[in-house]
């Protein structure tokens, strides 16, 4: 069992928030990326290289390397963090627009369907 499979939450996602599934869903992506260099680094530069992926420029081109991988309803909650007013924060920066519909995916998927975002993470490892 991964992490995660343990936790289970009953919620409509339709109905969140997307800046709310922007922030849960980067909160799980800087999870993951630590818990990956966990065993590789010592704890002094776990945080300094986690922060490599932990960036829009990176998440922008994570997105991109995901897209074809996507189904229409992944698809259709990147476009709702991309238009979302959050994404808007720092102007019409493309880069963090794309960083935005990474952590509203990686959101969705965490409340819905943890298989799935846990196959997409793998992914982008590689």
């Amino acid at each position: 069992m991964n992490i995660f499979e343990k936790i289970k939450i009953d919620l409509d996602v339709k109905e969140i928030p997307t800046d709310s599934l922007a922030y849960i869903g980067d909160a799980v992506f800087n999870l993951y990326i630590k818990l990956y260099y966990f065993k590789k680094a010592s704890a002094y530069n776990l945080h300094k290289k986690s922060q490599n992926f932990i960036n829009r420029k990176f998440q922008a081109e994570i997105l991109d390397l995901l897209l074809p991988l996507l189904n229409e309803e992944e698809l259709a909650f990147v476009k709702r963090g991309i238009n979302s007013k959050g994404a808007g924060k720092y102007g019409n920066d493309p880069s963090y627009r794309k960083s935005t519909g990474l952590e509203v995916l990686i959101g969705y998927l965490y409340l819905t369907n943890q298989q799935r975002l846990y196959e997409l993470l793998k992914e982008v490892i590689k």
